[in-house]
């Protein structure tokens, strides 16, 4: 067996594992035989002998049976039990290459994990590790068409290789562009794990955010369009009723909000005053969406948005799931509407709070300068910090915040503005969601991580819900631009391959009816005319390399078959036909073998000049060309007689 065709197989079997393994969502200890692959194949390079087979036969049963425990028991979970099922099938055929067929199925195996993989992560890694299997299958086929006509050694493999995978990858780029899409995972549920959030659900403890304030996972990419008053808060879920230990969402009754067009309409607005934004977010745990201020409108998939009547917006389809949509946001304050009962409430045992508020403000202030009066107080008299003592048992954590430590994170100085606005009569509230985020200049869009996670008060003050922030500001560490680059080809890589959507189709098919459009259309602009017209070049630029691809494939093989091999097949027929076995796996080998005990002597010389030529690069001169069709001629002469 030559060395390149066992090297092909050792890549594409460690593609496989390699893919299921960057997925992050396998057990590594079940999936520690995957080291022995490199035992296994390093017997295999070295022509060490197989493993006895009742060793493998064994080893297979126990896998089996390993495998019914871990989808019943460990993993729980039949599509993660089938993937370190295969990878500890790869280590074992390691041991157990015996026959082509062997290798058959160490590439059927490395195809279905990549099938796994796709599932599991979404990942730039998983593309690039897809085109390197993509480019070693058909390496290991060419290679493996030429070892079964038994000339492996000296035949050149790279230029068929390249023009064969540059055919198959920009026929998988057609197919994926053209293929409808449709909702929904191929086996049924998602087996992506979401990012695990804090702070956006009904109920959210107190002093939870400090975990996240050190966890740089990013959440959600943004393309803003439009104005809007930095710094952004991204809004997510706010909560009006604290029982001193945790903050609770009374008013979490649903409504549905159904699609109208391609939108949800919230409120009506004018779109002109509308910041767009363009939110990409990873796979979270929760079903909240965030926005700037107050979302007017969603432009998403799904048939229905729910909002609660504190105006926070869910949306159940992209939970655990890496999910796009457009937001517009009419910056401004949100106008109050309902009852302000709830806003006031206090737990009891908070009167020291309360003293506090009323000893900082005067009945002469109006709310406004109040609440002004109490963030600046929290500003200026208290340290940010994330380690914060757990406070003496049965002392309230806020009151502990402001009399003892004075020390905190945003949800101490959020909760405490909230209680003491509610003290001097101010409805208020607390929001969660993310501040600011860090502008990737490569790729012209916002990065936000799980480190901005943030809380801050909102109080109804003149019939407004007005935002005060009482958190001083933090200064975070940001990433190099080396990593900004790669955030970028992640975003890239999510934007218009993972999240590629019906929408982006009918985009493309839009585009072919530029001039049309151009025409009739009202109002187009030139910014969009360019936009188009690039994605016009670039699909003008795929189909000239595809013709250009064909061309040089067919002045390297003109005709569907060349003089050489056309000849051979002629051959081939006449001698099946005048009854040798001459079955389609036959090599020309073979036929010399055969021909050596039925068949006319030139018969061998005829197969070695096909040989020379056909495999050995050997060019075919006018002489050769006369020589070849001569002994064609006289072999059916011969056997006709």
């Amino acid at each position: 067996m030559p060395q390149l065709y066992k090297g092909l197989t050792f890549i594409l079997a460690l593609a496989g594992c390699i893919s299921l393994l960057i997925s992050g969502e396998i057990n590594y200890f079940l999936s520690f035989s995957a080291l022995a692959l490199f035992a296994g194949y390093y017997r295999f390079f070295r022509n060490l002998p197989h493993a006895p087979k009742w060793v493998i036969g064994g080893l297979s049963g126990l896998t089996l049976l390993v495998f019914l425990i871990d989808s019943l028991m460990i993993s729980d979970d039949y599509f993660i039990a089938v993937a370190h099922l295969t990878i500890t099938f790869q280590a074992i055929k390691s041991f157990d290459l015996r026959e082509p067929w062997d290798h058959l199925q160490v590439y059927f195996m490395s195809l279905l994990q990549l099938i796994v993989a796709s599932e599991l992560t979404h990942s730039i890694a998983f593309g690039f590790i897809f085109v390197l299997f993509l480019i070693a299958l058909v390496a290991a086929i060419v290679y493996a068409h030429f070892v079964k006509e038994g000339k492996s050694l000296g035949v050149s493999i790279s230029r068929p290789v390249l023009a064969i995978s540059l055919m198959v990858l920009m026929l998988t780029a057609v197919l994926f562009v053209s293929i409808p899409r449709v909702t929904g995972g191929l086996w049924g549920k998602t087996h992506k794990k979401g990012i695990r959030t804090i702070g956006f659900s009904e109920r959210v403890d107190f002093g939870s955010f400090g975990d996240l304030k050190s966890d740089s996972t990013i959440v959600l990419r943004v393309e803003l369009a439009g104005e809007s008053r930095r710094p952004y808060y991204w809004r997510g879920i706010s909560l009006n009723d604290f029982d001193g230990i945790s903050w609770n969402n009374t008013m979490s009754v649903r409504e549905g909000i159904y699609r109208d067009g391609e939108r949800f309409l919230i409120k009506p607005f004018e779109e002109a005053m509308a910041v767009i934004q363009k939110i990409y977010l990873e796979p979270m745990d929760t079903d909240v969406i965030f926005g700037l201020t107050e979302m007017k409108a969603v432009e998403s998939q799904g048939r229905v948005i729910l909002t609660d009547r504190a105006g926070s917006i869910f949306m159940p389809l992209k939970k655990g799931k890496r999910f796009s949509y457009v937001a517009y946001s009419v910056p401004g304050d949100i106008p109050v509407t309902g009852t302000f009962e709830s806003y006031l409430q206090i737990p009891p045992g908070v009167e020291k709070i309360s003293r506090l508020a009323r000893s900082l403000v005067t009945e002469n202030e109006s709310d406004i300068e109040k609440a002004v009066k109490i963030e600046k107080y929290l500003r200026d008299n208290y340290s940010y910090s994330l380690s914060v003592p757990e406070p003496p048992r049965g002392i309230n954590p806020v009151e502990d915040f402001l009399f003892r430590t004075k020390r905190g994170y945003c949800e101490h100085y959020a909760t405490a503005m909230v209680l003491m606005m509610r003290s001097i009569d101010i409805p208020a509230r607390i929001v969660t969601g993310f501040l600011g985020g860090e502008l990737n200049e490569i790729g012209n869009y916002l990065i936000v991580r799980q480190s901005d996670a943030h809380s801050w008060a909102e109080a109804a003050i003149g019939g407004k819900w007005k935002l005060f922030d009482p958190t001083p500001p933090v200064s975070l560490s940001r990433f190099s631009g080396s990593s900004l680059f790669l955030d970028m080809l992640k975003m890239k890589w999510s934007r218009y391959i993972v999240s590629f959507s019906t929408d982006d189709q009918k985009t493309i098919v839009k585009t072919f009816t530029i001039p049309k459009r151009l025409t009739f259309a009202e109002g187009f602009r030139a910014k969009k005319i360019v936009s188009d017209a690039l994605r016009f070049l670039i699909l003008m630029l795929i189909c000239i390399a595809l013709l250009t691809g064909m061309y040089f494939l067919r002045r390297r093989y003109p005709g569907r078959y060349s003089f050489v091999t056309a000849q051979y097949i002629s051959l081939r027929k006449y001698l099946k036909k005048k009854g040798m076995d001459i079955n389609p796996s036959l090599t020309s080998s073979e036929i010399q073998r055969e021909a050596a005990r039925n068949g006319p002597s030139l018969i061998r010389e005829f197969l070695i000049i096909y040989e020379e030529h056909r495999f050995g690069g050997k060019k075919m001169t006018g002489q050769d060309r006369e020589r070849y069709n001569l002994l064609l001629k006289e072999i059916k002469k011969q056997i006709s007689r």
